[in-house]
């Protein structure tokens, strides 16, 4: 596997990184999360639930260190001169807390995340206190990480294009295989098939299938059951292309729409659509989120509608394929909308074991307003 990007693209993100470090008075920082350690350097393996971590100095030294068997995966990945690996044998913080001696002797104040998936309480205790052993402080650089990584460049968003492509290829395959008579397992395997062959790599989560009352229950993903006529179909998956990715939410229904089915799909593309007027350089993804409830509410199904209306998308691995943790469409996110930026804006209501309808699209933060990414026009018009 060759690097995803030329190596100026990664030399930028860690000069970037390393005025933010000179600016906060930081030596180095250590970075443990997939999605960090991918932005900055390239390296991505399936192995990443292993002990990984990359060593930034202000002064110019970086080095990726890792389980030995996966540093093959790193040569290949990634234009780094400095891989260091260590034995399954080995205690991988004392081997990172040598590294940081070695790349920055005598350091005195070092970044660390705080809020990393990869990093436990016990291990971010003991890096700390083998800091400390060494003379350095630590501090939390969770922050300047993810402030990076929202924008994105032009060849990322060349990668998320890249993943739009598969992602439409792989719903139209599974709004074509959801009919009666068809079960969710059948849907699944058309949608594995669809996205690998049009060039994803693996997800970064699974993709959902849910019907008929199955519909109502978030995070469904396939099983047994045979789809029925007069049933939606709740369909949503993301590709990879890569690790880059670019989410669609679809809903198909077997037969013709009437009633509170209706209702809840006009409500659902209504709100769909008024949050993505508000996705706009400057605008504001709190607003966005009160612009999709008020549109539910309006038509009487605020009780179906529990959640965020969206969230930043760009690297990641399993368990999730977003970044609603940089920024998310609620009521509490403070940051503004810029060009660059990358949301998937996704409205679903929800009638716990009864019924779902879910429309979504990932759409692109242009100098004007959005470009859509991801669609799905397969199926009966919500």
């Amino acid at each position: 596997m060759s690097p995803v990007f030329p190596e100026s693209e990664y030399d930028q993100r860690l000069a970037t990184l390393r005025e933010t470090l000179k600016a906060e008075g930081l030596d180095a920082v250590v970075v443990h999360t997939p999605e960090n350690v991918c932005y900055l350097s390239g390296h991505a393996t399936p192995g990443y639930y292993t002990y990984q971590c990359l060593v930034v100095t202000a002064d110019g030294e970086a080095a990726l260190l890792m389980r030995q068997t996966e540093t093959e995966n790193a040569l290949e990945a990634t234009y780094f001169k400095r891989i260091n690996g260590f034995p399954d044998s080995a205690d991988p913080l004392a081997a990172t807390a040598e590294l940081l001696a070695e790349l920055a002797p005598g350091a005195r104040t070092v970044g660390i995340e705080a809020k990393s998936w990869f990093l436990p309480p016990e291990s971010f205790l003991r890096l700390r206190s083998l800091l400390a052993d060494r003379g350095a402080e630590t501090t939390h650089i969770d922050g300047a990480l993810a402030a990076a990584r929202l924008v994105k460049s032009p060849l990322e968003i060349e990668q998320i294009r890249l993943a739009a492509a598969s992602t439409n290829a792989g719903m139209a395959a599974a709004a074509r295989a959801a009919v009666p008579g068809a079960s969710e397992r059948a849907v699944a395997a058309a949608t594995f098939g669809a996205l690998i062959e049009s060039g994803s790599e693996y997800f970064g989560m699974e993709p959902f299938v849910a019907s008929g009352p199955r519909a109502g229950t978030i995070h469904a993903s396939w099983s047994d059951r045979v789809i029925q006529r007069d049933e939606a179909v709740l369909l949503e998956m993301s590709a990879t292309r890569g690790r880059y990715n670019a989410p669609l939410m679809h809903t198909v229904w077997t037969g013709e729409l009437h009633g509170d089915a209706a209702a809840m799909a006009k409500a659902c593309d209504d709100a769909r659509a008024a949050a993505l007027a508000e996705v706009r350089p400057g605008g504001s993804p709190a607003a966005a989120h009160a612009a999709c409830k008020a549109a539910i509410a309006d038509a009487g199904l605020a009780h179906t509608y529990r959640k965020r209306s969206g969230y930043s998308v760009g690297i990641a691995f399993a368990p999730d394929w977003g970044e609603g943790h940089l920024l998310s469409l609620g009521e509490n996110e403070e940051k503004s909308f810029e060009a660059g930026m990358i949301v998937h804006v996704v409205p679903t209501l929800r009638i716990g074991g009864v019924a779902g309808i879910g429309l979504s699209a990932t759409v692109l933060l242009t100098g004007t307003g959005h470009e859509v990414l991801t669609s799905c026009e397969i199926g009966p018009r919500l």
